[in-house]
C-alpha cells in the first residue's frame, strides 16, 4: 500500500487537499471517486513531502486549546465530528494543524475512533487526552470531555503566562547586565591598561585580578562562547535521556525555595489529572498509570508508578503515596479524607485549585525579591569595576602630590 497526495473538488466550489492510501494510482483514483471526489490531480507521497511536513510551523498547546475549544463548540451546536474538523480546516491558519485535522477527519471517514486516531500523534495529544476522549466516546459525552479539556488547557496556559509575565523582567535584567559586563570588560578595560602600565608601579590587587580577567576575554571570547554554546547543546541532549531526567528532578529538589514550589505544580497537576480521569470512569490503576507519564519530573512519576503497584495490592491512594515522602502532609491528609467520605474526584480538584494558586503566589513573591537582588548583585560588580580602575589613578595623583 502507499500513500497518495491528492488534489481533488468536492463541490464545483469546494477544493479539497487530502492524502490517501492505495496499491496503486488507479485504485486511488477509484477511492476518490467512491468518495464523490472529482481528482484534479494525484501522486505518490515522497520523503520530500515529510520533510515539508516537518518544516511548517510548529504547533503549540495555544492552537491545542483553539482547536479544542472549536471541536466542543461545533459538536454541541450539533454538528457530526467529521464536518467539525472539516470546518476547523478550513479556518486554521496553522498549515501543520490543518494537514493533522484533515488526517483526522479521513481516518474517522475510514471507520477509526476520534480516540484511535489522536494515537498517531503522540507529540500533540497526550495519553491523558486520548483517554479522556475514549471514555467520552464510550459515555456519548464527548463535546462535554472535549470542553473539559479545553478548560484544562486554558487553566495550563494562564498558569504558564503568569510565570512568563513574572520573570520577563529579571531575565531582561539580567541579560542586560551581562552584556553590559562583558562590553566593559571585554571593549572599554582594555584601553585603561596602557595608562596603567605607564604609571610604573605596583598596581592595587583588585585591579591586577580586573585587568588579569579583561585580558582573558578580550583573546578567547570567541572560543569561550563557543565551549558555552557546545556544553549548552550536550547538556540539553543530556536532560533528554532518561538519565538525566531523573538527575535534574533530583537536584531540583535538593534546592530548598524550588522543592517547595515544584512539589507545588507537580502536586497539582498529579491532582487534576488524577481528579478528572476518575471523575470521568477511568479505572484508578490506569488513571494512576496516564498521571505518571504526564509528569515532567521524573521523580514524582516514579512515586505515582510506585503507588500504582501498591494500589494493585489493595492500599488506599493516601497510603501508598505516603510510602514515597515526597507529598506533603496536608494533601496526603485531604486525600485520605477524599478517600473516606467518597469524593476522592472533587476533593483532588480541590487540592489541584489550592497548589495551583500557591504555587503562583510563591513564584511571583520570589521574582518580586529577584528583582532587587539583581540590581544590586549588578551594581556591586559596576562598582568593583570602577574602583579597580580608580584606585591606581588616585594612587598616581597621591604620588605627585
Amino acid at each position: 500500500m502507499a500513500v497518495y497526495i491528492y488534489k481533488a473538488k468536492i463541490t464545483p466550489s469546494e477544493l479539497k487537499i487530502g492524502t490517501i492510501e492505495a496499491e496503486n494510482e488507479r485504485a486511488a483514483i477509484n477511492k476518490l471517486m467512491q468518495l464523490n471526489y472529482h481528482p484534479i490531480s494525484i501522486r505518490i507521497k515522497s520523503e520530500g513531502d515529510k520533510k515539508k511536513y516537518f518544516l511548517l510551523k510548529k504547533i503549540n498547546q495555544k492552537d491545542i486549546y483553539v482547536l479544542m475549544r472549536q471541536l466542543s463548540n461545533l459538536i454541541q451546536a450539533g454538528l457530526p465530528l467529521v464536518k467539525a474538523l472539516h470546518n476547523i480546516s478550513n479556518q486554521n491558519t496553522n498549515a501543520k494543524l490543518r494537514l493533522i485535522t484533515l488526517e483526522l477527519k479521513e481516518k474517522i471517514q475510514k471507520g477509526m475512533s476520534f480516540s484511535e486516531s489522536l494515537k498517531d500523534y503522540p507529540h500533540i495529544f497526550s495519553v491523558f487526552e486520548i483517554n479522556m476522549i475514549k471514555s467520552a466516546e464510550k459515555s456519548g459525552i464527548l463535546a462535554e470531555i472535549i470542553a473539559k479539556l479545553a478548560d484544562l488547557k486554558e487553566k495550563e496556559l494562564i498558569f504558564k503566562s503568569r510565570i512568563k509575565s513574572a520573570l520577563a523582567y529579571p531575565t531582561l535584567l539580567l541579560i542586560v547586565g551581562i552584556l553590559t559586563l562583558f562590553v566593559l570588560t571585554t571593549f572599554v578595560l582594555p584601553k585603561f591598561i596602557s595608562l596603567f602600565q605607564d604609571i610604573g608601579q605596583r598596581l592595587p590587587l583588585i585591579t591586577q585580578w580586573l585587568i588579569a580577567w579583561s585580558l582573558f576575554l578580550k583573546n578567547y571570547w570567541s572560543m569561550i562562547f563557543i565551549v558555552l554554546i557546545i556544553l549548552g547543546f550536550l547538556f540539553k541532549r543530556y536532560l533528554k535521556t532518561e538519565s538525566g531526567k531523573l538527575w535534574f528532578a533530583k537536584l531540583t529538589l535538593k534546592l530548598p525555595i524550588a522543592r517547595q514550589i515544584i512539589t507545588q505544580i507537580q502536586t497539582s497537576r498529579f491532582c487534576r489529572s488524577l481528579g478528572t480521569l476518575l471523575e470521568n470512569g477511568v479505572p484508578i490503576l490506569d488513571s494512576l498509570q496516564i498521571t505518571a507519564e504526564l509528569l515532567n519530573n521524573k521523580v514524582f512519576a516514579q512515586e505515582i508508578k510506585y503507588a500504582q503497584t501498591q494500589v494493585a495490592k489493595g492500599k488506599h491512594i493516601s497510603n501508598a503515596l505516603a510510602d514515597g515522602k515526597i507529598f506533603d502532609k496536608n494533601t496526603l491528609d485531604l486525600i485520605a479524607v477524599g478517600e473516606e467520605s467518597g469524593r476522592l474526584e472533587d476533593m483532588l480538584i480541590r487540592i489541584a485549585q489550592m497548589n495551583e494558586h500557591e504555587s503562583a503566589q510563591r513564584i511571583e513573591t520570589l521574582v518580586s525579591l529577584l528583582e532587587p537582588a539583581l540590581i544590586l548583585c549588578l551594581g556591586f560588580i559596576v562598582a568593583f569595576i570602577v574602583m579597580a580602575i580608580l584606585l591606581p589613578i588616585f594612587q598616581m595623583n597621591f604620588l605627585v602630590q
